[in-house]
């Protein structure tokens, strides 16, 4: 019975690991690397797929980004400016 329920235990945590959570931050950008597609806010660094645009944003403006974190990756889905 130990031994089932450590399997159980253990195959649970695996699959949660890489579960993609949502979330939103507002701060003032301290960083933008067009070429990296990222923007750093509170010393967190966002990425910014394709689909999503990065136009006008500039450091020190403040933003309430959209995004999901999985894999160490925060991954933008939506800007307000």
């Amino acid at each position: 019975m130990k031994k089932l329920l450590a399997t159980v235990a253990a195959a649970t945590m695996l699959l949660a690991a890489g579960v993609a959570t949502a979330a939103d931050v507002k701060g003032a950008i301290t960083a933008v690397n067009a070429g990296a597609r990222t923007v750093t806010i509170g010393g967190v660094t966002y990425t910014f797929p394709a689909n999503v645009d990065m136009a006008g944003l500039a450091a020190g403006q403040t933003v309430t980004l959209t995004f999901t974190a999985a894999n160490n990756v925060n991954t933008v889905s939506k800007v307000a400016k």
